[in-house]
């Protein structure tokens, strides 16, 4: 299980709306009214666009969002957390998030880390280790380490399934439901 991931950090500030900054909701509502549902690779060339229109270009596989406080705020769309993995970007870091954002991003296979005050020690393009089973955000631009909760072990194995339903059905095929 891959529970070390490295990349570089694109900053963002507080007050992130999954509707607004994060990816339009009304992207979300043309792919549907074309009748079509959006895959994340779909929502991606569109994530946090209204920020950093070229973000989707310049966000490399494995990269990470790192931002202030309440990172994912507003409704309860999971359309935003897609997006995000669709661009590529591993995992979001931020100083804090809403609980409909974090629970949403697990459940799509999206670690989120909170880390009060982390958006003020990283600068865009810091190289960034993150260890959710051993509970490190490592700065390697800095040469900084800090410490969070570990991840349990349930949730790092949804995350390596790639959320919430690939991991039943994987507990399903094996015969552990």
């Amino acid at each position: 299980m891959t529970t070390k991931l490295k990349g570089r950090a694109w900053t963002f500030g507080d007050v992130m709306d999954v509707d607004w900054e994060i990816c339009p909701f009304e992207i979300f509502q043309q792919f549907i009214a074309k009748g079509k549902m959006p895959t994340p690779e779909d929502l991606g060339q569109y994530c946090m666009t209204t920020v950093d229109p070229n973000f989707p270009k310049k966000v490399k596989k494995g990269d990470f969002i790192v931002a202030g406080e309440t990172f994912g705020y507003g409704h309860d769309h999971d359309h935003a957390c897609k997006a995000i993995k669709g661009a590529g970007v591993a995992a979001v870091i931020c100083d804090s998030t809403s609980g409909n954002f974090f629970r949403m991003s697990l459940e799509h296979g999206l670690p989120v880390v909170q880390y009060p005050g982390i958006r003020k020690l990283t600068a865009e393009g810091d190289e960034i280790e993150l260890d959710l089973a051993g509970g490190v955000i490592r700065n390697m631009t800095k040469g900084k380490e800090y410490h969070f909760i570990p991840y349990p072990s349930f949730l790092l194995e949804m995350i390596e399934a790639g959320g919430l339903y690939p991991r039943l059905k994987q507990r399903a095929a094996a015969g552990k439901l």
